[in-house]
């Protein structure tokens, strides 16, 4: 598979025809990642800069060099490794620039993130060129939102995770352009009619290997957040789940979500007002339902799929759908959302690797949840 490269205009610098592997990891919740090895010469050094752009034609994302490393061997062999995001990683290079409190659709809000601090900024040097907004789906997911100088990635994230809302940034190759689109996957589990269910099973032979993994080390489910006040008068709610030993308790400081908001009067002066508790609350709920997904339940399998078995990749299944996946030695049967698919082009082979269910986190996830 040839791969084309294009620098950060979008000019097409050359096609890359001989590599030793390519590792394509794409993401629902996340921007895609990818590590791509070749030999050394001077083609490839040639192509393989920081911020060039990798693009395989049968896909719609372009993965942004970010890291090199060239390699000399004691057999005389020298090889380049380039890692990188997609394109979509465009966007951890902008934040919220001000406060924004938001009411309505999820996707409406992403769209919105995207557009004032990477599209149509009021800073024309914040503007990414050639990137516009994709059509309007209308999911109807609604949300509650306050945010003050937060990564414009990072927000994406945490509202993808609440809503079940994918994102990404595509390729447009015919008109060069970058097009940022939210999608949601399609429901091909067994618990629906509408549609012919996709199953994977190592009992219908399109599993390979596969790796079952469930845990509750991290797993919450009820939270008390506190707003803004000081001592006694600090604004407080819950999230409550689970009762006895089946209730797993969470403190979320949201300390950084005020509670005044600036109007303009009759005689035109700017003026801070309270904002009543039946807006400020479920911007407090909708922190606490933030911060529970990300101590979710681990439930997930990692599996290696058969290329020639009977589920099509892209046709029969794609990243974001739902699936059932089903091992009955294991006596184990998963509804879930295929969170991650890792493609690996190596040696003229190719192979899928997909995750279904929940992402196991990461030690940067982790670290994540500490800082925020």
């Amino acid at each position: 598979m040839e791969l084309y490269i294009f620098n950060k205009n979008l000019e097409l610098k050359g096609i890359l025809e001989v590599y030793t592997s390519l590792r394509w990891i794409r993401s629902f919740y996340k921007a895609g990642k990818f590590e791509l090895h070749c030999k050394l010469n001077s083609k490839t050094k040639e192509l393989l800069k920081k911020d060039n752009l990798i693009y395989k034609k049968d896909d719609t994302e372009l993965g942004c060099i970010e890291s090199i490393k060239l390699h000399h061997s004691s057999n005389e062999d020298e090889t380049i490794q380039v890692t990188g995001t997609f394109i979509t990683g465009y966007l951890k290079r902008r934040i919220n620039w001000g406060r924004l409190t938001f009411d309505g659709s999820c996707e409406t809000l992403m769209r919105k993130l995207v557009n004032d601090n990477a599209i149509n900024p009021t800073n024309a040097n914040r503007k990414i060129p050639n990137l516009i907004l994709g059509d309007l789906k209308n999911f109807n997911d609604e949300i509650h939102y306050q945010n003050s100088f937060g990564n414009i990635l990072d927000e994406l994230e945490k509202i993808s995770n609440t809503s079940n809302i994918g994102y990404k940034i595509d390729f447009d190759y015919i008109k060069r352009k970058l097009i940022f689109n939210t999608y949601k996957g399609i429901d091909r589990s067994l618990n629906q009619t509408i549609i012919a269910p996709c199953i994977f099973s190592r009992d219908f032979e399109n599993i390979l290997e596969q790796d079952y993994f469930e845990s509750i080390n991290n797993f919450k489910n009820t939270c008390l957040i506190a707003g803004a006040g000081e001592g006694l008068d600090r604004k407080l709610t819950s999230i409550e789940n689970g009762y006895g030993l089946d209730r797993y308790e969470l403190f979320v400081d949201a300390r950084d979500i005020s509670d005044k908001d600036r109007k303009t009067n009759a005689e035109g002066e700017e003026i801070e007002i309270e904002i009543p508790p039946s807006k400020y609350i479920p911007l407090l709920v909708q922190r606490g339902e933030e911060k529970l997904k990300e101590y979710k339940e681990i439930n997930t399998f990692d599996s290696k799929v058969n290329t020639r078995g009977n589920n099509i990749y892209k046709k029969d299944y794609d990243l974001g759908d739902i699936v059932t996946v089903f091992d009955k030695k294991w006596n184990i049967q998963l509804d879930a959302r295929i969170t991650e698919v890792e493609e690996i082009y190596e040696n003229g082979n190719f192979e899928i690797n997909p995750i279904f269910g929940n992402e196991i986190p990461t030690i940067i996830d982790k670290i994540k949840r500490i800082v925020r």
